[in-house]
């Protein structure tokens, strides 16, 4: 056998294996699918209990995959609307934050609105004098500290060089100051225009268009941030209900983790009916070699017959392959032996021959020794010979 057709042999054999182990997969399909169609009919034509009890076990797996897949899909459902709810609080809370401090950037401008009302009115009572006193010193202060500036502003347009170089030192202070100052103002403007806003008396009170000019947005937007809390408030019911759902599902710490054991538990009892279809199917297919009236169970039987044949088919390919490798070894191995046998005979030929001289040599020295025995005579007459 040539070294091609070697591996051309080992190739089919390969082919053929692969060929087979396809066709057994497809034999364990239609074992599985024979024993899943027998699970879904009665189990009184069964013909023997271990078929009966397969039947009876399969059925009580199949009925734990519903409820399992419905919780599944209730956790998914009410974790997806949790965290939904999740993004509208956050969503509303951002709008609230936001409404929130453009009040209070409104705030400033409602108490230099109240302040302005304040002074317009022609008598003002305790509760008002308490409430802007502080800032009618500040305002003073600040405009002090304004006409002071304008003061040193004029004054270094004209005069000495050492008189201006004074001036304008105290000119940045007084800058500087003043800027300190202004900011103080706002901040007590901003105080102001929160009591105001905290205080709807006050606001009745200092009646004026302006102020109500300077309190419309806030107030617009006050309504807006109480809208948007009520709106809160209820999507938290709501996210509560969510949360007691997903604690009675078992999902209340992490819904991932327990839809993973549930996805597991689906996974296992699966598996398990696989099994039990193949097992189901592979006792019946045994017990009904024959023809059968069930059309769907005559089918797959049918088929796994078919297959059956074809897979002793291949193996017969593959022994005739393998049969084929092996005389080429055994015959390759007849050679090797015929060698060590040529081998082996020449060597005993060379021995025999070797034997033969040797045994050719033997016979000449014995020869030789029994003519010199002749030459020598008895010892025993040549030691009494010499001493005489």
């Amino acid at each position: 056998m040539t070294p091609t057709e070697m591996q051309d042999y080992k190739r089919a054999i390969g082919e053929l294996q692969r060929d087979i182990a396809k066709d057994s997969v497809e034999i364990r399909e239609c074992l599985r699918k024979l024993g899943e169609y027998l699970s879904y009919q009665e189990a009184e034509p069964l013909s023997d209990s271990a078929m009966k009890e397969l039947h009876g076990r399969i059925r009580e797996l199949r009925a734990k995959l519903p409820d399992s897949r419905q919780q599944v899909k209730k956790i998914l459902q009410t974790a997806a609307g949790n965290e939904a709810l999740e993004r509208e609080i956050r969503g509303r809370k951002l709008q609230i934050a936001e409404l929130g401090k453009k009040n209070r950037e409104i705030c400033e401008s409602i108490g230099r609105a109240a302040y302005r009302a304040y002074k317009s009115l022609p008598v003002s009572g305790q509760v008002y004098e308490q409430l802007f006193e502080s800032l009618e010193k500040q305002e003073k202060g600040l405009a002090d500290l304004e006409a002071e500036q304008e003061t040193l502003r004029e004054q270094g347009r004209g005069g000495t060089f050492f008189k201006i170089f004074r001036e304008s030192g105290r000119s940045v202070y007084v800058k500087g100051l003043l800027s300190l100052r202004r900011k103080a103002v706002g901040k007590t403007y901003h105080e102001v225009g929160e009591q105001i806003c905290g205080s709807s008396q006050l606001q009745e009170e200092l009646e004026d268009s302006r102020l109500q000019e300077a309190l419309a947005p806030y107030q617009a937007n006050e309504r807006k941030i109480n809208n948007l809390q009520r709106e809160v408030d209820k999507l938290h019911t709501d996210q509560e209900k969510k949360w007691s759902e997903l604690k009675t599902l078992g999902a209340y710490r992490s819904h991932q983790k327990r839809v993973r054991e549930i996805e597991s538990e689906i996974q296992r009892i699966e598996t398990k009916m696989q099994d039990e279809f193949e097992a189901l199917g592979t006792l019946f297919r045994n017990a009904h070699p024959g023809e059968l009236q069930d059309t769907e169970a005559a089918g797959l039987i049918r088929r796994m017959r078919e297959i059956g044949q074809d897979i002793r088919k291949k193996e017969k390919r593959i022994e005739r392959f393998k049969a084929a490798l092996q005389i080429d070894g055994l015959q390759n191995q007849l050679g090797n032996l015929a060698d060590r046998a040529s081998r082996l005979q020449e060597d005993i030929e060379s021995r025999r021959r070797e034997v033969e001289t040797l045994r050719a040599q033997i016979a000449d020295r014995q020869k030789e020794i029994q003519r010199l025995t002749r030459i020598r005579g008895s010892k025993h007459s040549l030691l009494e010979e010499e001493s005489s």
